[in-house]
C-alpha cells in the first residue's frame, strides 16, 4: 500500500469489534513497560533483532507469549498508556470505532485493582477522543482455562463475575466470554453469566467467542444465550444448519482472518482458504477485526486490506461492513448516530465521483 498514492480503502472509516487489549502491545511498547515497571522480560519472547516476538507456534503465543507480555503492566496508567497508544494507531487508519475487550483474570495475574484497569482504559478512550476523534469501549470477559475442571471454571467465573459488578463503568458495554475453545465448555458459564447480565444495573451487549476451534455446536451453545455477535465463528461455514441460525437470529460474526490464519492450520491455513468470503456471501453480517495485532504483526487497516487482496471485497462492501459493525456495536445510541454520518459522508463522497474517478467501486486512489 502506497503511502504517496493511498487507496481508498485507506481513507473510508474502519470498525474494529473484537481486540484484546494486552494483545495491542508490540514489542518496543513491551519493553518500555518492561523497563518501567521494572519487570524482567522472559528469553526468548523476542526475536535475535527485537522487532518482533518469537514463537513456535500459534499456541506458544496465546500462552506463554502472551502472559509475557501481559506481565508488564502493573497499573491503571499502563492500561490508559496502551489503550490510547492502539487508538492512536488505529486513528491513523481511520478507524473510527473500537470495542476493546479487558479480562478480570488478568488483573488476578498482574496484581491490579480492576477497577484501576477499567478507569486506566476509559483515561485512554478519553485521551484519544480528545486528540483523534475516535469513539471507543470496552468489553469484559470470562475466560476459559482448560487446565481446570468444570467446578473450577465456575468458580473462577464467579470470582471475575464478582469484579465486573463492582464497578459497572458506563464505558464498560458488552460481556464476552474468550480463550481457547473445546466442545461443550459454555455451561460451566452460565450462572456467572446469567448473574452479571442480570445485576450489571443497566443492559450489557451479548457476545462471546465460539466456533474458531471448536465446531458448530458452541456457535449453537453460545446463541441459547442469546448472543448477538459471536468471536470467530468461522467454523459455522460448514454447517448449513448453524449458517442459517446465524441469519435468522441476525448475528454477527467478529472475523479476524489474519488471527485464523495463524491460528486455524486443520482448516484454513491460509488466505485462500479463509471461509470470509464465503460466510458474507451466505448473506450473514460480519466485521473485520485484528484479534491480538501486536502478537500478529497485524492492524486493522491491514484487515481490510487484506478483505480486498485477498478476498476481492469492493469499496461498497467494505462500507456496508464498517457500518454493520456499527449496527452491532454495544455503543450508544448517540455514539452509532455519529459513526453512521461518518460513514455516510465518505459514502456520499467516494459515490458521487465522477464514474471515471469511481470506476466500478474498486480501490482506487481517493
Amino acid at each position: 500500500m502506497s503511502a504517496q498514492n493511498p487507496p481508498a480503502v485507506q481513507a473510508l472509516p474502519k470498525v474494529e469489534l473484537h481486540v484484546h487489549i494486552e494483545g495491542t502491545i508490540t514489542p518496543a511498547k513491551c519493553r518500555e513497560l518492561a523497563a518501567r515497571n521494572h519487570v524482567a522480560l522472559a528469553p526468548g519472547l523476542f526475536t535475535v533483532d527485537g522487532s518482533d516476538y518469537q514463537y513456535s507456534d500459534f499456541l506458544d503465543s496465546v500462552t506463554r507469549v502472551y502472559f509475557g507480555l501481559a506481565a508488564t503492566l502493573k497499573t491503571g496508567a499502563d492500561y490508559a498508556d496502551v489503550t490510547y497508544d492502539y487508538l492512536k494507531r488505529c486513528a491513523e487508519e481511520n478507524a473510527v470505532y473500537v470495542e476493546l475487550i479487558a479480562c478480570p483474570a488478568q488483573c488476578v495475574r498482574s496484581c491490579i485493582a480492576y477497577r484501576d484497569m477499567i478507569d486506566g482504559m476509559a483515561a485512554g478512550i478519553d485521551r484519544a477522543r480528545a486528540d483523534f476523534g475516535i469513539e471507543s469501549r470496552i468489553n469484559v470477559t470470562f475466560e476459559r482455562d482448560q487446565s481446570l475442571s468444570d467446578a473450577e471454571i465456575t468458580a473462577k467465573a464467579g470470582r471475575d463475575a464478582d469484579m465486573i459488578l463492582s464497578y459497572p463503568h458506563p464505558y464498560v458495554v458488552g460481556l464476552d466470554i474468550a480463550g481457547g475453545e473445546k466442545t461443550a465448555d459454555i455451561p460451566p458459564f452460565r450462572a456467572a453469566y446469567e448473574r452479571t447480565l442480570r445485576e450489571f444495573g443497566r443492559p450489557l451487549g451479548v457476545r462471546m467467542h465460539a466456533a474458531e476451534n471448536a465446531g458448530s455446536s458452541n456457535a449453537f451453545e453460545a446463541m441459547r444465550f442469546g448472543v448477538t455477535r459471536i468471536g470467530h465463528g468461522v467454523r459455522t461455514i460448514l454447517d448449513p444448519a448453524a449458517i442459517a441460525q446465524l441469519r435468522r437470529d441476525r448475528v454477527m460474526l467478529e472475523v479476524c482472518p489474519t488471527s485464523n490464519v495463524l491460528a486455524l492450520k486443520d482448516f484454513c491455513p491460509t488466505y485462500e482458504t479463509h471461509p470470509l468470503r464465503d460466510l458474507y456471501d451466505a448473506g450473514l453480517h460480519i466485521s473485520l477485526n485484528s484479534d491480538d495485532p501486536g502478537l500478529f504483526r497485524t492492524s486493522i487497516g491491514r484487515e481490510y486490506q487484506i478483505a480486498h487482496e485477498k478476498f476481492d471485497f469492493t469499496v461498497a462492501e467494505l462500507l456496508n461492513v464498517s457500518q454493520d459493525a456499527v449496527d452491532f456495536s454495544f455503543a450508544p445510541d448517540d455514539v452509532k448516530q455519529k459513526l453512521s454520518l461518518q460513514i455516510g459522508d465518505f459514502r456520499q463522497r467516494f459515490f458521487n465521483r465522477p464514474a471515471a474517478s469511481a470506476g466500478k467501486n474498486r480501490l482506487e486512489p481517493f
